[in-house]
Formats: C-alpha cells, structure tokens, sequence
C-alpha cells in the first residue's frame, strides 16, 4: 500500500480478521495476546527470516499451556508487523487478505503446527 494507516485502524482491521475465524477455533484460544508493531524487534531476534516477517508466533502451544506444568506461563503472543503487511498489499482488499492469512498462520502455530505440517496442511497460508 502506497499509504499507510494509522495504527488504531489497522488493529481494527486485525480485530475484524480474528473475529472471522471460526468461533469454534477461537474459543479454543488459550492465554494468547496480539500485538502490532511497525516491524520486528528483540522477539524475532536471531530468526534468519527476520527481515521478511509478516507476523510472529511466540509462545508455547495451546498443548502446552494447558499441562499440568504449565503454572506461570505467560501469554503467548502473536506479532503482526504493520509495515511488512501493508508492504505486501497493494490496496485495502489485499491488506485484509494478507493480515487473515497471517494471522490464521501464527494461530496454527498456537495449535502446535510447526511451518512444515501449516503448509501440508493449508498451502495457502503457509
């Protein structure tokens, strides 16, 4: 996108996208928080891909939180980076395409799929 929106709006068009999926597969989210940044900072440090991100998942997996050692475990968190995502669109259309696709792409990894199994899985967001 040749221009870019202002943060509050683009969290509203993540909030839509998240609002979208399946109330099946939202209500199994555990302890999970969204975050939006410009770009990648200390979380994606040390990722050879770093600099092409569109979003981040950081955290364990849903199996994880929900075992019994999982006392005091913090949210995981899922990273959008904004610039990276509106980069990628060239309008509007497309930028709520790529934020659905990513997003749906870090929740998978919520739900324990690795890169490898997302892309047997669903190729198209992986």
């Amino acid at each position: 996108m040749k221009k870019r929106l202002a943060r509050e709006r683009f969290r509203e068009l993540a909030d839509a996208e998240l609002a979208a999926v399946p109330k099946a597969f939202r209500d199994l989210l555990v302890n999970v928080a969204i975050e939006v940044k410009d770009a990648p900072g200390l979380e994606a440090e040390g990722l050879e891909t770093a600099g092409t991100l569109l979003g981040l998942y950081d955290g364990p997996t849903r199996a994880q939180m929900l075992s019994a050692d999982a006392s005091g475990v913090l949210p995981a968190r899922i990273y959008l980076y904004q610039r990276a995502l509106e980069d990628e669109s060239e309008d509007l259309a497309a930028l709520r395409r790529e934020l659905r696709l990513t997003l749906r792409h870090e929740l998978a990894h919520h739900f324990g799929l690795d890169d490898e199994e997302l892309a047997r899985a669903w190729p198209e967001g992986a």
